[in-house]
């Protein structure tokens, strides 16, 4: 997607076209290029809607010497008409050039040539992609870009080498989707279907490959060794680099032990010599064939060792490993070997107990949620093994699984990746994909930056959905689907589907549930605009990449926040509780029929793969094995509520209200709230500053219709609706609350109140207060308190290098000792000894434990105080305190006091970043008016520079 252009589309006499163009490969050339050629011949009768490009394969006597054992691509270059120099002994690299007469009876051939068998292959792939046939033709149904005429550039390009040695996926926890549809569409785990995954591997120029082994259905489960004797070979000939995941070493997989041993027998102590021979096999086995070795032992099942010196054990594990290997090739490091640095794994290495040979490759991992947890420093960056990272884009654990759709920020996925690579962790990339589908845009992205660092940049990721929307459906609608998928990135940033609750956002403060629906919404309708727009043949592909996630998204969001919403309202007694009730079950069917309707495209080609429950977690991390919500409330209908409360319910901003629903003695039907039932009609302050609304909701909670009206002391005052009707059973009244500030006076300060009532005998009155204070004229710019707190987003200030804003307005640095201060601008009103300042982080981990991420603080250019992002754990390797709810919060929150100091006028706050893994995402100051919310409040008034 990346590579530069080699071909064009437009008539041209001077330039060769590749349309029915001969397609040339020498006989000697490695199986997979052959597999390769025959894909570029069907990929070009798929462009052009004609014929395959014709092949034809050069044997000895074709060369123009007879028995001679140099390929046709070395003879070019004897013969002084290609130049490999630049490729030669490089990594899966390539060239591509237009050469004149390459051989009798050719006058001009664009001649694509490998460093290596791979470089060959890439080359090929990459000319497919060109001519318009997407990685993703097969796996995503993306319609080829059809041309009638294709002609080759005359230019010289040069590909590679890879920013990533060994790039690949792991396809993991794949029942039920992954495993029901390829029982239904190839028997088993067989080479039919390792075909289709390794083609879309190389197409992605990726090479590598832990292959499914989820135990599961039928048992054991799949085990790519045995399922299918072919497996094997058939990952070779196409030039796949077969290696078994963290937990199963020495190309062998759980389900083949388990297959023929009993649970309890995958025990060191108790079992060793059947181990080893186990081992033993896997390596025999595997001698043909390109491997890298995953060596170590976890428990079973991917658990802990239960054991009392597992660090004892691995370190034995490994010798006897390494000594197997010997016995088999020669040498203890004739083969590469990985050690997965996993879970407990990372401790005992962290332990400094563990001698690990230098050949080895550390395979550091993230959290399983994105962020890494270590890289290598130090002596370990001059490894001969090198480093690699286990990156998981789906996972099934604590503290809650997520396998059902792509929750996974790019954003956050574009610094985590630079972080690995800058750091040194470059040998191998794997990434857990779970069933492939539907992460191609996350795997997409990845590959890119794995194949070439520099090809996104920090500011780059509207850019890359752009480039893609465009391989992928052409530039007829590329600019609003990559728009369309840059919302969707940042709206999944914010909290991943299977950890929101109906409690996870605010319906109460700062709009922000209604925000959050409005912003899905608004992405829906873009996204169903889209799909309409759209060529019919287009529609399977735009449902699968755009339409799909984005609804379903919408559709789990929005449930979410109307069980909520129902819960909230029964609380209160509306009767639009039941509404919302009816609501909830709609949606709970809507996303299922959703499912039914990707499964029935292009005649079920895609039958089970989106059939993972993603509803009723419970308090457990364990993905439901049924998709159940709960929590659904309802009220009687045909009762009026006490009249002592009457039938007319009022609701602000900000408060549910003081025991809703309940009869106070403070309540009286034809009275105001009075004493301690204030606060659940008072609304925030209104100020210059603030919000420009405030709101209240009228709503019915018993069977008469209610007329209202509304009024308030103050012309300035001006009220959405000053009256109207409400039936049971249909919407609440809400009435927007808006001040004309030109027309208040400077020195007003008090609460005043708006009055409802209802010609039922209804009667309540709500409390507002108001401050028309301004800013001095010499405060020229910054950010200005308005209601008891300042919002400040990080990349809000003057952002100079070595700092950089990365998507979302997050800041980091690219400098672990910079000089230069994010300088943030405030003004305040409040007087409050309890002042606090309150920085949110981007969800990272310490993967340097030499150099744990630390950060300073200097406000008014005072004594600067340095403060540790997060707390020494308690063990080496361990994860902090408070990752539990800051990984599922996607933030690390740190909040400090701000001292008697932080008096009213103007400060200066300044923040320097001491790590380029921490990303600075937003700055609050608290200065008592701070509500409760997931997001945090919006941006604050800024006053810009003149």
């Amino acid at each position: 997607m990346f590579d530069d252009r080699i071909v064009c589309f437009s008539n041209s006499s001077t330039l060769p076209s590749l349309v029915g163009a001969l397609l040339v490969v020498d006989g000697t050339d490695f199986p997979g290029i052959h597999i390769a050629i025959r894909n570029l011949a069907n990929d070009f009768a798929r462009v052009t809607k004609g014929d395959p490009n014709p092949i034809q394969i050069l044997r000895e006597q074709q060369k123009g010497v007879a028995n001679n054992a140099d390929t046709a691509i070395i003879r070019l270059e004897k013969n002084g008409k290609l130049d490999l120099g630049r490729i030669r002994g490089k990594w899966e690299s390539y060239i591509t050039v237009v050469v004149e007469q390459p051989f009798l009876g050719c006058r001009r051939a664009l001649v694509i040539a490998g460093s290596d068998k791979r470089g060959a292959i890439f080359g090929i792939y990459s000319l497919s992609e060109q001519i318009g046939v997407s990685p993703w033709y097969w796996w995503a149904d993306v319609v080829e870009q059809s041309h009638s005429e294709i002609y080759a550039l005359p230019v010289i390009t040069i590909q590679g080498e890879p920013s990533i040695r060994y790039r690949g996926i792991f396809i993991n926890d794949e029942a039920p989707a992954l495993t029901g549809w390829v029982l239904e569409n190839f028997g088993k785990y067989g080479t039919e279907f390792y075909k289709k995954v390794f083609e879309l591997l190389l197409r992605l120029k990726a090479n590598f490959l832990w292959p499914a082994m989820w135990p599961g259905y039928p048992n054991p489960g799949a085990t790519f060794f045995t399922d299918d004797p072919e497996n094997q070979k058939t990952a070779e000939d196409y030039g796949i680099c077969i290696s078994t995941s963290h937990h199963e070493p020495m190309q062998r997989q759980s389900n083949e032990w388990f297959a023929d041993n009993p649970d309890g027998s995958w025990n060191w102590l108790t079992n060793k010599q059947k181990i080893t021979q186990f081992f033993d096999e896997g390596v025999r086995r595997a001698n043909r064939f390109e491997s890298y070795f995953t060596l170590g032992m976890r428990g079973e099942y991917d658990k802990k060792m239960v054991t009392d010196d597992p660090t004892s054990i691995l370190k034995e594990v490994i010798q006897t490993q390494r000594a197997i290997i010997k016995e088999i090739h020669g040498q203890e490091d004739a083969v590469p070997q990985l050690l997965a640095l996993y879970k407990e794994v990372q401790e005992h290495y962290e332990s400094g107990r563990l001698e690990i040979p230098d050949d080895i490759t550390l395979l550091f991992s993230d959290d399983n949620f994105g962020s890494i947890r270590r890289l290598p420093y130090g002596e370990e960056t001059g490894r001969s093994g090198g480093a690699g990272i286990y990156y998981h884009l789906e996972y099934v654990g604590d503290p809650r699984s997520y396998k059902w759709t792509n929750s996974n920020s790019l954003a956050k996925t574009w610094h985590q990746l630079q972080e690995a690579y800058h750091r040194g962790a470059r040998q191998i990339w794997i990434f857990n994909v779970g069933d492939i589908k539907p992460l191609e845009t996350p795997l997409t992205f990845s590959m890119s930056l794995a194949w070439n660092i520099n090809s996104i940049k920090a500011d780059g990721l509207a850019q890359f959905f752009s480039a893609i929307a465009l391989r992928e459906f052409g530039p007829r609608l590329s600019t609003e689907i990559g728009a369309a998928w840059l919302e969707y990135d940042y709206l999944i940033s914010l909290r991943r589907h299977e950890h929101i609750e109906p409690t996870t956002f605010s319906l109460l403060n700062y709009n922000e549930a209604e925000i959050i629906l409005s912003r899905w919404k608004y992405l829906l309708n873009a996204a169903e605009s889209i799909h309409h727009l759209s060529l019919e043949s287009q529609h399977p592909s735009i449902f699968q990449l755009v339409l799909h996630p984005i609804k379903s998204s919408y559709i789990f969001t929005t449930l979410q926040i109307t069980l909520a919403r129902n819960q909230l309202f029964a609380r209160q007694r509306r009767n639009s509780a039941n509404t919302l009730f009816q609501t909830a079950l709609s949606l709970f069917s809507a996303d299922f029929e959703l499912s039914e309707e990707y499964h029935a495209l292009l005649h079920g080609k895609w039958n089970h793969i989106m059939s993972q429950a993603h509803y009723g977690f419970g308090d457990t991390w364990h993905a439901p094995s049924r998709d159940m919500i709960s929590g659904l409330c309802y009220v009687q209908n045909r009762q009026n509520s006490n009249a002592v409360v009457g039938q007319m319910g009022i609701a602000v901003e900000g408060h549910e209200g003081v025991r809703p629903g309940r009869c106070n003695e403070e309540s009286d039907r034809t009275h105001p709230s009075r004493r301690d039932l204030v606060p659940s009609v008072t609304l925030g302050a209104m100020t210059r500053y603030g919000p420009e609304n405030r709101w209240f909701e009228i709503f019915t909670r018993g069977k008469p219709r209610i007329h209202w009206s509304a009024s308030t002391p103050f012309s300035w005052i001006h009220l959405s609706s000053e009256s109207g009707e409400l039936a049971p059973g249909e919407d609440d009244a809400r009435v927007e609350i808006s001040v004309d500030w030109e027309q208040v006076p400077l020195d007003f300060e008090g609460e005043v109140l708006i009055s409802i009532s209802s010609q039922e005998g209804d009667f309540e009155q709500i409390h507002l207060p108001i401050n028309g204070q301004k800013i001095p004229d010499s405060f020229m710019a910054g950010f200005i308190e308005g209601d008891g707190y300042i919002c400040i987003p990080a990349s809000s200030c003057d952002v100079k290098f070595p700092y950089r804003i990365l998507p979302s307005t997050a800041v980091s640095s690219t400098d672990t000792d910079p000089t230069l201060w994010l300088t943030y601008d405030v003004f305040v009103f409040t007087n409050t000894p309890t002042a606090s300042l309150i920085l949110y982080f981007n969800m990272t981990l310490d993967v340097d434990p030499s150099n744990p991420m630390t950060y300073d603080i200097r406000i008014a250019g005072k004594e600067i105080q340095t403060y540790r992002l997060l707390p020494e754990p308690a063990k080496k390797g361990e994860l902090p305190v408070g990752w539990w709810d800051a990984v599922q919060d996607c933030v690390w929150v740190r909040r400090h006091q701000l001292g008697e100091d932080f008096t009213p006028g103007k400060h200066s706050i300044e923040v320097r970043l001491r790590s380029s893994n921490l990303v600075l995402e937003r700055i609050i100051v608290d200065l008592g008016g701070l509500m409760d919310s997931y997001l945090g409040p919006p941006p604050s008034h800024c006053l810009k520079k003149k």
